[in-house]
């Protein structure tokens, strides 16, 4: 088996991240329940990472941290943990005087060490030192309380240098339990997965519902199909904005890029199944990540309130990503055709679940509340065809993420 830790993020790793990470963490930020409690802190982290860096840095917040060099690991800790409660929120004033180097190489190390809610209290009474396994790691928690009394474990992890012990990462504890979606790493799921694939081969191949439904989501297509070419084209052309954007930054912000990528692999569980060489594996959890979770909980969800949030959200989300896949050369290089042959695949799939949130407007702007049934019908047709698009694609990645 490849070791986890030694994968090292490429373009197409990046595109995992943002559309099966980052989309989530733009929601959980509307919604604001995804980002509540410890369950939701991987996203929390992306919101306060991945999106200033490519959307708007300014409306986030950006902090760094110094930490202490010291012999004696306990008291380098407790400084750290200070340090980290000290830290403040930035004007938006004293951000805008910053330039975007500035902000990029600021990035990284807000990502490893996110600054605290306000009026977090820390029992540095309550130390415990964790196992780590290696002698020049050591990691610490502390309990912890932040607002409304909502219960918390600050953890600091060190590590030894000549100079002595330096805190690297301060924050709030993710349960392990709770870092990614750990049951997509059992390999019964990985089988259940091929089992549903060769089922929808079956499908298309012998007359069925699946079929059917194909057929009259297409039809639907066709009645709307100048709604559908402007939703590509739109969605296309922010995409193509994007790209000559991302161009347009310093080379820092690629460092920041790899270095946010590196951190978060690990939180979100991405790294198991990528570091299992399994294509299996790595497909089913791509599937999941990519039709019940963007397509179904974010832009089908949205399509729902009749059309226009998933028009917004998606030219928002799919403006930011091209920026990220630019600053990592995901156009250049050997990769581009397979990634763009990609990028074909699945937009056009989420593409689609837009274009029937459309559809379910247009509908009912033309028939009245009386169509709504028929608008809904509609837009829950693009699903299927998505679906189909999507399973192709999952597959299609796993091959391309583990040999690039």
């Amino acid at each position: 088996m490849q070791d986890a830790k030694q994968i090292k993020p490429s373009p197409l790793h990046i595109d995992l991240l943002l559309r099966r990470w980052l989309i989530p963490s733009m929601w959980c930020r509307f919604s604001k329940v995804a980002c509540r409690g410890s369950a939701g802190f991987t996203y929390r982290r992306l919101c306060f990472s991945l999106f200033p860096l490519l959307a708007a840095a300014l409306l986030f917040q950006v902090a760094t941290a110094q930490f202490a060099t010291g012999a004696d690991p306990e008291a380098v800790a407790d400084d750290a943990v200070r340090s980290w409660l000290e830290q403040e929120q930035p004007t938006l004033q004293s951000v805008s005087n910053l330039t975007t180097a500035e902000v990029c190489q600021l990035l990284p190390d807000l990502v490893q060490n996110p600054p605290p809610e306000p009026n977090t209290k820390v029992n540095f009474d309550d130390r415990l030192e964790l196992e780590t396994g290696d002698a020049d790691v050591r990691r610490f928690t502390y309990s912890a309380v932040r607002p409304n009394d909502q219960l918390e474990v600050v953890q600091v992890t060190l590590e030894r240098h000549e100079e002595g012990w330096s805190a690297t990462q301060v924050g709030y504890r993710l349960p392990a339990n709770r870092q990614g979606r750990q049951w997509l790493q059992n390999p019964l799921v990985g089988w259940i997965f091929t089992a549903f694939s060769l089922y929808v081969l079956f499908l298309l191949m012998t007359p069925s519902f699946l079929r059917q439904w194909l057929s009259i989501g297409l039809k639907a297509i066709r009645e709307h199909r100048g709604l559908v070419l402007f939703t590509m084209v739109l969605l296309y052309s922010v995409m193509v904005l994007g790209t000559l954007t991302g161009r347009q930054l310093p080379d820092e912000c690629g460092d920041a890029v790899l270095t946010i990528v590196t951190s978060t692999l690990d939180s979100i569980g991405l790294t198991d199944a990528l570091g299992s060489g399994s294509v299996i594996r790595t497909a089913s959890f791509i599937f999941y990540q990519n039709f019940v979770v963007v397509t179904l909980s974010v832009t089908f969800s949205l399509a729902l309130l009749f059309g226009i949030p998933a028009y917004l959200f998606s030219m928002m989300s799919y403006f930011v990503q091209p920026i990220a896949w630019t600053i990592l050369g995901a156009f250049s290089g050997p990769q581009v055709i397979p990634f763009l042959t990609l990028l074909l695949l699945e937009l056009t799939a989420y593409f689609l679940i837009v274009a029937g949130g459309g559809m379910f407007l247009s509908t009912l702007l033309k028939k009245g509340f009386g169509s709504l049934s028929e608008g809904f019908t509609k837009l829950a047709l693009m699903l299927p065809i998505a679906m189909i698009l999507l399973l192709i694609g999952a597959w299609y990645e796993s091959v391309l993420v583990l040999m690039f």
